[in-house]
């Protein structure tokens, strides 16, 4: 049975059984199972993507970009500072993470400080002129 084949099998099957229901709706539908499959495939091998979330938030005299690390630990986290980018690089037993931060250009990035508290880390970096 070819692939393309398979929602209007299905389709021809439902209508039989009394279930009205489209070719493009079934197959939205395989799509999806096909995605929660692959996502229990990867969560069952530890190795799960998803975004790093990442907040910049200003104040009149620092900015502070807020982040989560789940299941970091402090030692393992790399901050670096390049111009105006924050590059944030860090392990942990499941997931290896690395983003980079593009900061406001009033960011004096040789003036910063960080704190790392429950999987969040939070850097604090001053304004200048």
């Amino acid at each position: 049975m070819k692939d393309d084949d398979a929602p209007e099998k299905i389709r021809r099957f439902l209508k039989a059984n009394g279930y009205v229901i489209s070719k493009r709706d079934i197959t939205q539908i395989l799509n999806q199972m096909a995605q929660a499959l692959e996502r229990q495939i990867e969560q069952s091998s530890g190795l799960v993507e998803r975004p790093l979330l990442c907040e910049v938030i200003r104040f009149p005299n620092e900015i502070k970009i807020i982040t989560e690390l789940p299941g970091t630990f402090e030692e393992s986290i790399s901050i670096n500072f390049d111009d105006n980018q924050l590059e944030i690089e860090a392990q942990s037993e499941t997931r290896d993470y690395y983003h980079i931060i593009n900061l406001p250009p009033e960011a004096d990035t040789k003036s910063w400080k960080y704190g790392f508290l429950n999987g969040l880390l939070e850097i604090t970096v001053q304004k200048g002129e």
